[in-house]
């Protein structure tokens, strides 16, 4: 480094000082000027500029692999982000009666919390952690956990599904077991609460006309039932009709916890053309209606007692034959009353000894659409090509996403549509989604999701990996506050988690990935 050296003029050295001096001065002079500037400008404005505060930074933690454990590594990352599965799993846990602690299923519940928790944002640096305990807790349900070989993502999610739904149903049976219905506890912030109330409560309760011990029951039982809600079930309607006679079979509802979306066989497809799929009308050739089954039936019986009436009429009355005949046209006659009251009211009801006759087979619709959206939608996109041969192969196709999802379009509205040839029910939301008229119908609907994990496979069918994309919410974000202007913004940090290495990335390059497999989706 060089340095200033000076004659020994002093005339130098006072033009020197005297530089530096102004130079001061000038500074001095412009930081006012900019001081006063910024002044007026505050008064012009009378709002202050917004400071941009840095995010503070969040750490993840990785998980070992365990010898082709990165279907349940990729899996758990991707519960680890679900507030709602996070909640209900802690919910579970604590209304676990003590009869229950040692089951399988107990412990399952139990080693998978510890997991989750322990895979919740951190605010500094954190080593990995091997899941071994989770790993021997669901090897006693399913020893393929347990072994070396490829295993499916998908397969360990309905593990885990089942397995709380499981929870749940031995938590309610201990409600009854415990006298939950007799005394009628209330349900306190999520917990069931076994706080008794007082002299004066109880005679204030009673003196209601609303508030018997039965009424009270019923309603600390719904409580609880919605305390043990599972936030990944879902309904799904089903409607089979007649393209000939035009009868709908009886709407026929099931549960899920996901749903198997066949991708089509495309190089670009989107996860809406995926869902379009799952609720297509299908025809059916060899389906038999039963009502046309009633129908045929009814004309063989007619015809049968026309020809015992003509029967009758050419013999005497007082025969044997003649009376064998008129006993087969009295039950004949009361098989047509029996037909003629299942046509006009319930052609599903039971028929006791009467043999349908079989139509030649007609063509038919079917079609399942969602009838019930779950607080967290699943959805697993089934990627497996049969091939002639006999063999699998994997479907390559990039499925393009967005952050929200709109799913109005694939459920129900409550106004079911007769015609065979029509969905089950039309959409209800106008074109223009994004407007806030559309979004406040999408929500009032619980149609409308933001994505917060996937699970995503590289490799082959029958070999791979698997990895994880999760989203980090931001530390002052509120759906329950969030208005319909800005309910499409979108402040949440996402990183890639495979096994124990964790990146964080952008949201494009989330959704540009393509290749997903398990889809999951939290209600906005």
């Amino acid at each position: 480094m060089s340095t200033l050296s000076f004659p020994g003029n002093p005339r130098s050295l006072f033009v020197v000082a005297s530089v530096g001096v102004a130079s001061l001065m000038a500074l001095a002079l412009l930081s006012l000027g900019a001081g006063s500037s910024n002044s007026a400008d505050k008064q012009r404005t009378g709002k202050r500029k917004p400071s941009r505060r840095r995010k503070p930074k969040v750490y993840l933690r990785g998980l070992y692999n365990l010898g082709n454990t990165c279907f349940m590594n990729s899996t758990l990352q991707s519960l680890a982000s679900l507030d709602a599965f996070n909640a209900y799993v802690e919910r579970c846990i604590a209304l676990l009666p003590d009869s229950d602690r040692n089951s399988v299923d107990a412990a399952i519940a139990v080693q998978l919390k510890h997991v989750l928790d322990l895979l919740s944002p951190q605010l500094s640096r954190v080593s990995a952690y091997s899941p071994r305990s989770l790993i021997n807790s669901l090897s006693h349900k399913g020893r393929w956990i347990a072994s070396r070989n490829e295993q499916d993502a998908q397969e360990l999610f309905q593990m885990l599904s089942s397995t709380f739904q499981s929870v749940v149903r031995n938590a309610e049976t201990s409600l009854f077991d415990s006298g939950f219905l007799t005394h009628h506890l209330p349900i306190e912030n999520g917990i069931v609460s076994t706080s008794q109330q007082s002299d004066g409560d109880d005679v204030a309760k009673n003196d209601s006309p609303n508030s018997s011990p039965l009424a009270a029951s019923q309603s600390s039982f719904a409580s609880a039932r919605a305390v043990l809600e599972n936030p990944l079930l879902g309904m799904a309607a089903s409607r089979t009709a007649c393209v000939r006679c035009g009868y709908i079979e009886a709407i026929r509802h099931s549960t899920f916890d996901n749903l198997s979306l066949t991708v089509p066989r495309a190089h670009t497809t989107s996860i809406e053309e995926c869902l379009a799929m799952y609720t297509v009308i299908d025809r059916l050739d060899d389906f038999k209606c039963r009502h046309c089954s009633i129908v045929a039936t009814l004309a063989r019986v007619k015809q049968d007692i026309a020809t015992c009436d003509s029967d009758l009429a050419a013999q005497d009355r007082t025969s044997k034959r003649a009376k064998r005949v008129a006993a087969t046209a009295a039950t004949l006659r009361e098989q047509q009353r029996v037909l003629d009251d299942a046509l006009a009211n319930n052609p599903e009801a039971d028929l006791p000894g009467i043999q349908l006759a079989s139509p030649p087979p007609s063509v038919s619709t079917r079609q399942t659409m969602i009838a019930r959206p779950p607080k967290i939608l699943v959805l697993h996109l089934s990627r497996s090509i049969y091939l002639p041969t006999g063999g699998t192969a994997k479907n390559p196709a990039c499925v393009q996403l967005q952050r929200f999802l709109d799913i109005s379009p694939f459920t129900t509205t409550g106004h079911i549509s007769t015609n065979a040839s029509t969905p089950i029910s039309g959409p209800a939301v106008p074109v223009n989604k994004y407007s806030a008229e559309s979004l406040a119908e999408i929500r009032r609907r619980n149609c409308l999701y933001r994505l917060s994990a996937m699970v995503f496979h590289s490799g082959a069918h029958d070999s791979g990996h698997f990895y994880a994309y999760r989203s980090v919410k931001a530390a002052n974000s509120d759906d329950a506050q969030t208005g319909s202007n800005n309910i499409l913004t979108d402040s949440d940090q996402w990183f890639m988690v495979s096994d124990i290495r964790t990146v964080e990335v952008s949201l494009e390059s989330v959704l540009d990935a393509g290749n997903g497999y398990l889809l999951f989706y939290e209600r906005v």
